[in-house]
């Protein structure tokens, strides 16, 4: 879906309001006012807020892949992302009404990696996905790890520092990719 100014203007209000909001209490008046635009606008665009949120997800996580030339790249951006994102970070994982904002992350992630396994790189990631027997149980076993990964810093109140997790992360593709350490290779 292209995306349009009014699009990205409900999801520019979306972003703005979990600084401050969680998403369970916000509501789709309180997004159209942020954005000044009318519900009929929303309606036009999006099924729900949850619609929107899982856009939303969607468009920031695609926006920071895309910027990096291999995953750790990607992870490196990803990890500023939240460091520079923590109250929305906070705000989403607060949200009770649906678990399913871990699955949308999770499934986002997972085609996000499955995509980029369809093209040509020298990223060691990308290229266990290419030979992997179950390239999209990897995907998501992978997904799955960095997931958690900002789960547990969530849960340390963000105290490790930004640098110390763009370290494990590389460390973690590293060990994933080792030829000697066959965790992602295929067992062809």
């Amino acid at each position: 879906m292209r995306v349009t100014r009014t699009v990205r203007d409900f999801q520019n209000a979306l972003l703005v309001l979990l600084e401050n909001n969680s998403f369970d209490h916000l509501t789709v008046d309180q997004i159209c006012k942020e954005a000044l635009l009318h519900r009929s606008s929303f309606y036009r665009y999006f099924n729900d807020k949850y619609d929107l949120l899982e856009q939303t997800l969607k468009a920031q996580i695609n926006r920071i892949a895309d910027s990096g030339d291999s995953e750790e790249d990607i992870m490196k951006q990803l990890i500023i992302y939240i460091d520079e994102h923590r109250n929305v970070i906070r705000h989403l994982a607060a949200s009770n009404s649906r678990s399913s904002i871990y699955s949308e992350m999770l499934q986002i992630l997972t085609q996000i990696f499955l995509e980029r396994s369809e093209q040509s790189s020298k990223d060691a990631i990308i290229q266990a996905l290419q030979e992997s027997d179950n390239p999209e149980l990897l995907a998501y076993t992978l997904s799955g790890s960095i997931l958690g990964a900002f789960k547990w810093w969530q849960t340390k109140n963000y105290d490790v520092p930004v640098e110390d997790m763009i370290h494990y992360a590389r460390q973690t593709v590293r060990i994933l990719s080792d030829d000697d350490r066959p965790i992602l290779k295929s067992s062809k």
